[in-house]
């Protein structure tokens, strides 16, 4: 397959799900490969469906599998799937909107906007959380991730989530850490925002999202509306990780801004690809300021305002309920935008291999800096060394008792191992050399004594040579 975004088009998928990397979990290559088709018998998908759309080129979605298991039907690109907490992204691009219009503050307490709920005290103190911390997880409220429920059973108010009170399954939300201090992902930070769009404007979130953000994006495949895929029909069921159905097909989520969303993959793409153009000031719906904040962590290492955002570069967001999985990914220097969505909540292998396969096309890594001369020798630890040698040009890594590891210049100043799943960095750090091995989920750390004047002047042309396939 192609390893870089360049000439790589959406109608090229098929050709690539034909052969993908079946040890992804770690984000690493390895030489065991499967088509999609074996990865879903193998993981018990009955279905999965895919859509890319970048800039300039026409966009492309497929669909593979059936709706359920045993069932005699297919599923198509149209095939409805639960969006999870992708629902979040969504929501949280109909909030900015809100924003934009003066509607709402980013930076206001919460509590110049709720009339229905409020924030209870603990112990006599009262925080002060504004829209900003909801939408970035930064808020400190009580950790919930809801579940959804039967369609059978009977469903709670968006109020009774928040009050903890039956039909709600969920404890009260309450505050539990000092907002805006550190990141921590939570479905009751969106059930508060639910709440609040509910109360500013007086429309249910279901209808106030359709006019804030399905019609104007044309997501004519989506719905908050729990009573969507009824009305459509072609639904993707959802499934656990072994493949059993589950009963009823799929479950109702009453909180709707958290996990609420009924859409397609192309749709999702299309919404993507609104955020990226307004990054760069070419979107009639979100202002270019509002854009960058949200694909910017509110906190070092933390989320934008309801958008993932990576250190390679992407942002999006991932998603799972019972009974389904899904992400949503956007590489701005290849102007794509790609989602996947599946009916089981536990083949991560299989999201993750589609991941993995979507980074080695549109990934470009940063240049790192700092590098320095690789040769010499690491301690790793007592009685531990390492060596990098050097032979006319050729890298490898000396480990006692194991033949050398062939390295392999990337265009970042990194070095990856081909013939294991690992990539190697060697930075300066607090005066010594730091040598790190990347393999899988596991890092060895090695370091040596920096020789001044040992930078490697020849980065920048190392580069060069494996842009253009000379290393």
């Amino acid at each position: 397959m192609k390893t870089t975004g360049v000439g790589m088009r959406p109608g090229d998928w098929p050709e690539v799900l034909a052969d993908v990397d079946r040890q992804a979990t770690w984000l690493r290559r390895s030489p065991d490969r499967m088509g999609l088709a074996g990865l879903m018998r193998l993981y018990d998908v009955p279905a999965v469906s895919i859509a890319v759309r970048q800039d300039g080129a026409e966009p492309w979605a497929g669909a593979y599998g059936v709706p359920f298991t045993g069932s005699a039907d297919v599923v198509g690109p149209g095939t409805i799937f639960q969006a999870c907490s992708i629902s979040k992204h969504v929501a949280a691009f109909g909030a900015l909107r809100l924003v934009d219009q003066g509607v709402l503050d980013l930076d206001e307490d919460v509590d110049a906007y709720l009339r229905s709920w409020r924030l209870p005290d603990s112990d006599g103190w009262r925080p002060t959380v504004t829209l900003r911390h909801l939408l970035a997880h930064t808020a400190g409220l009580s950790y919930n991730w809801f579940r959804g429920f039967g369609q059978d059973e009977p469903l709670p108010t968006i109020t009774e989530v928040l009050h903890g009170q039956p039909p709600a399954t969920s404890p009260p939300v309450r505050p539990t850490m000092v907002p805006g201090t550190a990141f921590r992902y939570s479905g009751s930070h969106y059930a508060v925002l639910q709440q609040l769009l509910e109360d500013v404007t007086g429309t249910g979130f279901a209808d106030l999202v359709r006019s804030l953000v399905l019609d104007p994006l044309g997501l004519v495949d989506s719905s908050f509306d729990q009573d969507f895929p009824h009305r459509r029909g072609d639904v993707a069921h959802g499934h656990h990780v072994d493949g059993t159905p589950l009963r009823g097909g799929w479950r109702v989520q009453p909180e709707l801004a958290g996990a609420g969303l009924w859409t397609t993959p192309a749709d999702l793409t299309r919404l993507a690809t609104e955020l990226a153009h307004a990054r760069t000031g070419d979107s009639a719906l979100l202002s270019r300021e509002l854009a960058v904040d949200a694909t910017t962590p509110q906190v070092p290492g933390g989320y934008g305002l309801g958008t993932r955002v990576y250190d390679d570069g992407r942002f999006g967001h991932t998603g799972g309920n019972v009974g389904y999985s899904c992400w949503l990914a956007t590489w701005p220097s290849s102007g794509t935008s790609m989602a996947v969505m599946l009916a089981n909540d536990g083949a991560d292998e299989v999201l993750w291999t589609l991941l993995t396969a979507a980074r080695e096309v549109y990934d470009t890594p940063p240049v790192r800096a700092g590098a320095v001369d690789p040769v010499g020798e690491y301690r790793a630890w007592d009685g531990c060394t390492v060596t990098i040698t050097d032979d006319a040009g050729a890298l490898a890594l000396q480990v006692p008792g194991q033949p050398p590891l062939p390295l392999h210049a990337l265009p970042n100043g990194d070095w990856r191992t081909a013939a294991l799943d690992g990539e190697l960095t060697v930075r300066e750090r607090g005066g010594e050399v730091v040598l790190e091995l990347r393999q899988q989920d596991t890092v060895l750390t090695a370091t040596r004594p920096l020789v001044r004047g040992a930078t490697l002047e020849a980065a920048a042309d190392v580069a060069a040579d494996v842009a253009e396939g000379g290393a």
